[in-house]
């Protein structure tokens, strides 16, 4: 289950990789990429069965290790920096790797500007990114549909 948990929570986070248009073989690609990371982020930060069961629902957990382990991950893959600020620009290079239609890329950059407020957001956290992970996962989530994106 445990491997599935990193999978589900990066995809969740970054939900411009769930465009229709996606292969088996790309998001075998990714999963495989994800669920690594999911593991190494577990270690230090360790997610409840509610979490679990909240981001298979695609919503935001509520845990107190689940904002950390959200910027673990994020951290990991180059779409939160330092300083705890999303980068858009790398989310988007992450996406040409997979995509190659420039309008579904086009599409996937106006979802990631959508939710590019999340780094003036005031957190608690300074720039250990925890807060900013929920931020920007809310958005993410919330956002994802007007722009044809299933989570």
């Amino acid at each position: 289950m445990f491997r599935l948990v990193g999978f589900i929570c990066v995809c969740a986070a970054l939900t411009p990789y769930f465009a229709s248009a996606m292969t088996a073989e790309q998001k075998q690609k990714i999963h495989e990429h994800f669920e690594t990371i999911g593991m190494k982020c577990m270690k230090d930060h360790h997610i409840t069965e509610a979490d679990i069961t909240d981001l298979r629902a695609k919503k935001v957990p509520s845990g107190p290790e689940a904002p950390c382990f959200l910027a673990c991950v994020m951290k990991d893959i180059g779409v939160m920096d330092g300083n705890g600020l999303i980068q858009k620009e790398t989310a988007l290079e992450l996406a040409k790797k997979v995509f190659e239609d420039a309008e579904e890329l086009k599409m996937i950059e106006e979802y990631l500007h959508s939710c590019a407020h999340v780094n003036t957001e005031p957190v608690s956290d300074g720039d250990k990114g925890c807060d900013r992970a929920i931020i920007a996962m809310k958005c993410m989530i919330e956002n994802a549909s007007q722009f044809g994106f299933d989570l």
